[in-house]
């Protein structure tokens, strides 16, 4: 015999057996909800699902409204267009089920939503602008939204870019942020829910339905009756669980889960039936997001991760500190690097039982166990879940040192390398103070000058290891005595603890490999670590790793940021690129006069390029009073460290008398020089006057 079927409320499109308390497909709440108790389902009604009866709403409304077609479904209730005739405006009318308006518990949820979300005041959530109940229906009124859901979207075209994703998370959480902070939890987010309005997609949040104002003199609330309301896909874990008292973090979860589908096209927990999804919300592993699409910035990947735990007390305290780790710049949390997430991964349980998770290695942060119920599992009782307790430990004294990294983070080389093609080499020596005077070329180019803090010796390399017996207790003695392993568990935990210096070894020791897992993104984590403590080095190297899209998404606002900061700190190697920065309007606002005073810092630094620079400005009078005699002088200087194309722009004043004594002798030997180090102009010009 074929068990009756049902009609999906929301999608309309699916055949649902009569018991079922959510559609397959859309995640769609029925009049059923799953009892906390045995995790079946406990049927509310049977039948078709009735809607409100069109005469009687009309009636309700009265004559200051017009009822249009029916808009939406949901699992409690049905959207109508309303046109208000006073106000000229087309409105949505929000219903509540006749069948369901019997019981007081659900009539007060449906009062309670109107109480709330009328009080609220934000662009992101949806308005309420009149509430009622009449010839037993109750009602909302709200505008209506010329858009779509994201569910809607999702169907249609699938995963959302970067930034749209981005932005769609950013919005949600601000509108949920001010929820929270006026003691409202949504407690049913997912992409029904979230509305995009007009042409921008402005994030609407609405349905806050089954939400509950927090209150502790409330006691159980509203929806501790027996039966489990939300939807599974998007549940927390403690939701999942049945914990009558859900506050901001679950929101977070959800919020969350609508993230990874965004990006990815595809949820973090499924399973062949609702009690196996809610088992996988308690215990199961998201896949890494950038191992499911590997151009996610570290920052997003990392804060969904995050806001995914098990245990609510390790998601963000807010709606928006999960902001902030999204838009950075300090985007990966206190206490929660890469290589501590994967060791949370590699040691969560894998099986459907009861599980305990493995102990941590020797020095690693202490983890704590936290139980869940299994709903509806006999098997399963009690499942353990580790989560980590980073307990950090104290900084190291002052007096020890660090070495730093044996060379530059990956990205874009200083702006005295980017003459490179040219057979331009690093700031050499600095040139004599005065000015050439038929003197013969300079010597060849010298060796590329590092910068300073990327001299200091190679972890292990100052210093003989100690003996094997040793037992090493700080970051510095354990990379000196070249303890990988045991430098990467106590310059984490010295890093996370304040340590700019632990921190920076810690992005060395990510750079090689050392100890931790080679990764880009762990290096811009470390160096972003040891900028928010004030290393200006490090706020440099995060700079250019921004510059480049090297371990985090290209960002010329915050690499300009960051170069600046390091550049008023003194780090001579960000004066130039600052000022290219600047002078190209990268990141800035185009600032002439800014660019020149970074290229005067970073000439006199002995930057060759920013000599040339410099001199080019004088020349043309960008950013400087023009002078010719003052831009001989910084061209000489440039000439005079081998830079081709200052080669030959001195030998060109030389030849023409700008800003220098004309001298056609000392001119065409500029500009040999310059052909000689593969100059296309300079050979020519020195061939044409060479002729006969």
């Amino acid at each position: 015999m074929t068990a009756p079927v049902l009609e999906c409320p929301s999608c309309g499109a699916s055949p649902l057996p009569e018991g079922a308390a959510f559609c397959f497909m859309c995640g769609a709440r029925t009049p059923q909800a799953i009892d906390k108790a045995t995790g079946e389902i406990r049927e509310t009604s049977t039948g078709r699902l009735p809607s409100p009866d069109f005469g009687r709403l009309k009636r309700a409304l009265g004559d200051n409204y017009e009822l249009g077609k029916l808009i939406g479904r949901g699992g409690f209730a049905e959207v109508f267009l309303v046109h208000d005739k006073r106000l000229k405006r087309d409105l949505a009318l929000k219903a509540l089920r006749p069948d369901l308006i019997m019981s007081d518990k659900l009539l007060a949820r449906f009062r309670r939503e109107a109480e709330t979300v009328a009080a609220l005041r934000h662009p992101h959530i949806v308005p309420i602008y009149d509430v009622g109940e009449a010839d037993g229906i109750g009602y909302i009124l709200m505008p209506y939204i010329q858009g779509e859901s994201l569910r809607a979207l999702l169907l249609r075209e699938g995963p959302r870019p970067i930034r749209e994703a981005t932005r769609i998370l950013l919005e949600a959480s601000d509108g949920l942020g001010a929820a929270h902070e006026a003691g409202v939890v949504h407690r049913d987010i997912k992409p029904e829910n979230i509305m995009l309005d007009g042409k921008a997609r402005r994030v609407q949040l609405m349905d806050f339905g089954i939400s509950k104002a927090i209150d502790a003199s409330e006691g159980s609330g509203l929806t501790s009756t027996g039966m489990l309301v939300g939807t599974p896909h998007y549940m927390s874990p403690e939701q999942a669980a049945g914990e009558p008292n859900l506050d901001h973090r679950s929101d977070q979860y959800s919020l969350a889960v609508v993230g990874f589908q965004m990006i990815t096209g595809s949820l973090p927990f499924d399973g062949e039936s609702t009690r196996a999804v809610l088992f996988q919300q308690m215990v199961g592993v998201p896949k890494n997001l950038r191992d499911l699409v590997p151009d996610v910035p570290a920052s997003i990947a990392f804060a969904i991760d995050r806001a995914l735990a098990k245990d609510a007390k390790d998601r963000f305290p807010s709606m928006e500190a999960f902001r902030e780790a999204i838009v950075g710049p300090d985007a990966w949390p206190l206490g929660g690097g890469p290589d501590t997430v994967a060791a949370a991964r590699q040691s969560a349980p894998t099986t459907t039982g009861a599980a305990v998770v493995a102990v941590p290695a020797a020095k690693a942060p202490r983890r704590r166990p936290w139980l869940i119920p299994a709903v509806g599992l006999a098997a399963a009782a009690v499942v353990a879940v580790a989560l980590l307790n980073r307990t950090p430990s104290s900084p190291p004294p002052a007096t020890e040192q660090f070495p730093g990294p044996a060379e530059p983070a990956p990205g874009p080389p200083p702006a005295s390398a980017t003459g490179a093609a040219q057979g331009i080499a690093g700031s050499p020596p600095p040139p004599a103070a005065s000015l050439p005077a038929a003197a013969p070329p300079p010597p060849p180019p010298q060796p590329t000058r590092r910068p300073a803090s990327a001299q200091a010796a190679a972890p292990g390399a100052s210093a003989p290891a100690p003996a094997a017996a040793a037992a090493v207790t700080s970051c510095a003695a354990a990379v000196r005595a070249s303890k990988w392993p045991e430098a990467a568990n106590l310059c984490r935990a010295e890093g996370e603890g304040g340590s700019a210096a632990a921190a920076t070894a810690m992005a060395s020791l990510h750079q090689r490999g050392r100890g931790v897992a080679q990764s880009d993104s762990a290096v811009a984590f470390w160096y972003r670590k040891a900028a928010s403590l004030g290393d200006a080095p490090a706020a440099y190297r995060l700079g250019t790793m921004y510059a480049s899209g090297t371990g985090v998404i290209t960002n010329d606002v915050e690499a300009t940021r960051l170069l600046r900061q390091a550049a008023d700190a003194g780090v001579s190697e960000a004066f130039a690129q600052l000022a290219e920065r600047y002078q190209q309007g990268l990141g800035a606002r185009k600032d002439e006069k800014e660019a020149a005073a970074w290229f005067r810092k970073a000439a006199e630094n002995n930057d060759r390029l920013a000599q040339f620079n410099l001199g080019q400005m004088y020349l043309r009078g960008r950013g400087v009073e023009k002078s010719e005699n003052e831009a001989a002088v910084w061209i000489s200087k440039a000439a005079e460290q081998s830079l081709p194309a200052a080669e030959y722009e001195l030998g060109m004043m030389y030849l023409r008398g700008r800003g220098l004594p004309k001298d056609e002798a000392v001119g065409l030997q500029w500009l040999e020089r310059a052909a000689q180090h593969g100059h296309a102009e300079a050979q020519k010009e020195f061939d044409k006057r060479r002729r006969p």
